[in-house]
């Protein structure tokens, strides 16, 4: 069976029966694209020539990464197996390779209130930047909110996060007011507008991309040298809550992460912070 194929039906299996969502079976399909592109003859590779593969990912990559493509090409082999295309299946144990684990870029509280407060934010931008720092969605998350999702009342936000899990998150009444402002000056006055939250002029949804260059822009515009994206805002969030005392638990939570480790990076950030503070501060260093 040629790649193209074996993936095609790789996909259709995530899909309809494992009932995974398109962008995580998208996710899977792009890791796969990369795996095959460099291991073409995939049918006949063994366990040492896949843990080679997993050798030259790229340096840059965060451990995350290395994971999440290497979880793809076993679940990949895992599925040849399960339908008779390979005898043994040569990703089994399969893991990956010791990396030093990248602490996340995030956002001093300072350059959080910088981009905030920047004076040249139309209602939509300030009320799409405080929902991403109140509730520390997702890209694709806060794409996909309707407005139907808020519940100005319980200040509460619905949020449908990876493997169509709904998880509900609380909303700081700073960004409730930001969204209230925005449906009273601007997303009330569109024509026709959709179910989404966040629409563009013409009354569509806001896509993925185009939130990514819209913090892009705007965090420039406030000064802010860092490489900002959405998901700084969410790095931010996570370590702004935990030196504030929040418990990991919580955060998890609020974040949406399955595993609790994901969410324990944060609280290696937060040391970083107080080894900062301590080394600027103490008498005798």
């Amino acid at each position: 069976m040629n790649a193209a194929a074996a993936l095609s039906k790789f996909l259709e299996y995530l899909t309809y029966e494992r009932g995974y969502s398109p962008l995580t079976a998208e996710a899977y399909a792009n890791d796969l694209r990369h795996f095959l592109k460099n291991c073409p003859a995939y049918l006949t590779l063994d366990k040492p020539a896949l843990e080679k593969y997993a050798e030259t990912l790229p340096a840059h990559l965060e451990y995350s990464s290395v994971a999440r493509k290497l979880a793809a090409v076993k679940a990949f082999y895992k599925f040849l197996y399960r339908e008779d295309i390979i005898a043994s299946n040569p990703a089994a144990g399969l893991t990956a390779p010791k990396l030093t684990r990248r602490l996340p870029q995030v956002l001093t509280k300072k350059e959080t209130e910088q981009i905030l407060a920047a004076p040249a934010l139309s209602a939509r931008d300030n009320a799409l930047l405080e929902l991403l720092y109140s509730a520390g969605v997702r890209v694709s998350e806060l794409a996909g909110i309707k407005l139907a999702d808020v519940d100005f009342a319980e200040c509460f936000l619905k949020v449908r996060g990876k493997g169509s899990k709904e998880r509900l998150v609380p909303l700081s009444s700073r960004a409730g007011a930001a969204i209230r402002r925005y449906l009273d000056t601007e997303r009330g006055k569109l024509p026709k507008p959709g179910a989404e939250l966040f629409l563009s002029r013409s009354g569509r949804a806001l896509t993925r991309q185009m939130v990514w260059l819209i913090v892009k822009r705007l965090s420039a515009a406030a000064g802010i040298l860092k490489n900002t994206s959405p998901h700084t805002f969410r790095h931010s969030l996570a370590t702004h809550l935990i030196e504030n005392g929040a418990d990991v638990r919580t955060v998890q939570e609020i974040l949406g992460h399955a595993n609790i480790a994901t969410t324990q990076i944060y609280t290696s950030v937060s040391r970083e912070h107080l080894r900062r503070v301590y080394a600027a501060a103490h008498p005798r260093q």
